[in-house]
């Protein structure tokens, strides 16, 4: 070894430490590398067909709520248990109510073939294809009904056929009187092949994918190819029985089975992949990678040694100028003309660099911008102070002149815009929104005198009660602009709260014109969501009331809402049905 020169000594050490390592670890990584692939694939295998039972599961779970709209129907119920008497009235009823529920239940999934009722009582009438004696169902969903609680149904296979077609698939459930005593039909749904289809598209069943159906231990369908006799495919399938993840791989025939259950069915499903498409090229690819690797490091470390000692001085040279770099030394780095890694290193340090000083730059102009937003925070609430204090003034002005009006009025006014310049939280108490309207209105009834009454009646506890602000306001504004602003009579607004159950009323009432039924219709449907609000803006009007909607129905969710009732000449209700948030 003293005599080899350092090449050599590169050479062998490169041998033994290097090339020697990966010959011997590699198969042992490949080996490794394979089981990984395969069991992640296996295992992405099994969730995608986990998935697609979920969906499959959903689309039994769809069929299965058409069940619910027969159930709930008051009008089918009535009709099966003989409400009618008349051959008139079944078929107006049955015309009015029962068909379209029919034609609306099959339209809701493409994967449904036909929907019938089996009715218990010969005196209802029949419909053929829709609603037929209970004579005419087989024994078998009958008895699988009887064997299940009252609010369960049962899906089983249409027909006998051949294993090579995929089934369809019907479920069957009663349907009872209101008070579940009485039988009074059974529903069967009889969905398509495309229900499975579906099911075995999402799950990717191709040429290189097999599927065998097992309905309680009967095979119902499997793919062509698949043989139920053959012994490896019956070792196959007691593997995925007995495994606890749901697939099963045999490396000697290189295939993986997986398998999902479906108990509502009583099902089993087995996919079989064969595996040779996706490893027949692994190991061929791994031995030229693994040459390649062998002559590219045998070229690469002479190539190495004549470049390491030029890459470690520009290297050593970047560190230290690093080291020399300081928050009062923000000096770039010499870039060199290559477009190496080191010089990629060196291009990021002096955009670093850069990056740092606009930085600090940038945190000396956001020091002096905040003292500045300070100084115009502190002007901002100097204004409205100035404003409380000079209206003070004037009260104690027209208190000295024993002038009682104009104190009130100050009062008033000086109240009502404390509330509304107030820049604090965009909610408060339903108690302050009150008096702030209270005080709307008296400031109102300065104006109008005698030609405006108004009462604020309070019949609930809502001392906890809190609400987005201005909620109540807009409604006592339209009421004065658009209601008895209007009329040359003494206009009255009463408001009324009080609670019903769990939902806390409040009702604006006016005795002005009203307002047109067409006006009134537009205003609903935007509330409703059902028209575009720009229908609201008229010359006179706008968002007022689409705003107050829009705030309460985000503020407090629920059922909240905002009702308008209204009739020329009779005046407009306004009523804000508020259900309180949990906090």
């Amino acid at each position: 070894m003293k005599n080899l020169r350092i090449v050599q000594k590169m050479a062998l050490g490169y041998l033994l430490l290097v090339l020697l390592p990966i010959i011997v670890f590699g198969g042992y990584l490949y080996n490794q590398f394979y089981m990984d692939v395969m069991s992640e694939y296996s295992e992405g295998k099994q969730k995608l067909v986990i998935q697609a039972g979920d969906g499959f599961r959903s689309s039994l779970n769809q069929v299965e709520s058409i069940h619910a709209l027969f159930l709930n129907n008051q009008q089918l119920i009535d009709y099966l248990s003989g409400f009618y008497h008349s051959e008139l009235q079944h078929v107006y009823n049955y015309l009015k109510d029962i068909r379209p529920l029919f034609m609306y239940a099959q339209s809701r999934d493409n994967e449904i073939s036909s929907i019938k009722l089996y009715k218990t009582m010969p005196e209802v009438h029949s419909v053929v294809g829709e609603l037929e004696d209970l004579d005419q169902l087989d024994d078998k969903p009958l008895a699988q009904l009887n064997e299940v609680n009252v609010d369960e149904g049962v899906w089983l296979r249409r027909s006998e056929a051949e294993t090579s077609a995929l089934p369809n698939l019907s479920y069957y459930q009663r349907v009872y009187n209101n008070s579940y005593t009485k039988p009074l039909a059974v529903l069967e749904i009889v969905t398509t092949d495309s229900l499975l289809r579906n099911f075995l598209k999402a799950v990717d069943v191709n040429q290189n994918m097999l599927v065998l159906i097992m309905q309680e231990g009967e095979a119902v369908y499997h793919s062509d190819g698949i043989e139920l006799d053959d012994e490896q495919t019956a070792s196959l399938l007691a593997m995925a029985e007995e495994s606890d993840r749901g697939y099963a791989y045999l490396r000697k025939q290189r295939t993986l089975v997986n398998t999902l259950s479906i108990p509502e069915l009583s099902t089993t499903f087995y996919f079989f992949s064969q595996m040779d498409e996706v490893f027949v090229n692994i190991r061929t690819k791994m031995f030229i990678l693994a040459l390649s690797l062998v002559v590219s490091l045998v070229v690469l470390t002479g190539v190495y040694y004549a470049m390491a000692s030029s890459l470690v001085r520009r290297i050593l040279g970047l560190a230290k100028h690093m080291r020399q770099v300081d928050e009062s030394k923000l000096t770039y780095y010499e870039v060199g003309k290559s477009n190496d890694e080191i010089d990629f290193l060196t291009r990021s340090y002096n955009s670093l660099v850069h990056r740092i000083d606009e930085l600090l730059n940038t945190v000396h102009k956001a020091e002096l911008m905040k003292k500045e937003a300070d100084y115009l925070v502190l002007q901002a609430q100097i204004k409205p102070h100035f404003l409380y204090n000079t209206l003070e003034s004037i009260r104690m002005l027209a208190e000295i002149n024993n002038d009682q009006e104009v104190v009130d009025a100050t009062y008033t006014f000086g109240r009502l815009l404390r509330y509304t310049l107030n820049s604090g939280e965009n909610e408060t108490m339903l108690q302050h929104e009150i008096d702030n309207v209270r005080h709307y209105l008296d400031m109102h009834k300065l104006r109008m005198l005698d030609r405006l009454q108004f009462s604020i009646q309070v019949l609930a506890n809502i001392d906890h009660i809190r609400c987005p602000r201005f909620i109540l306001q807009p409604l006592v504004e339209n009421c004065i602009q658009h209601g008895i602003g209007r009329s040359r009579k003494r206009g009255v607004i009463d408001i009324v709260i009080r609670r019903e159950e769990a939902e806390l009323v409040i009702m604006i009432a006016d005795n002005g014109p009203g307002m047109p039924e067409e006006r009134l219709a537009v205003i609903r449907g935007v509330l409703g969501n059902e028209l575009d609000r720009q229908a609201l803006q008229t010359e006179n009007s706008g968002y007022g009331l689409y705003n107050v909607s829009e705030r309460i129905r985000a503020f407090y969710g629920g059922h909240t809402s905002l009702h308008i009732d209204s009739r020329e000449g009779e005046g407009t209700v306004y009523t804000l049905k508020l259900t309180e948030p949990e906090r």
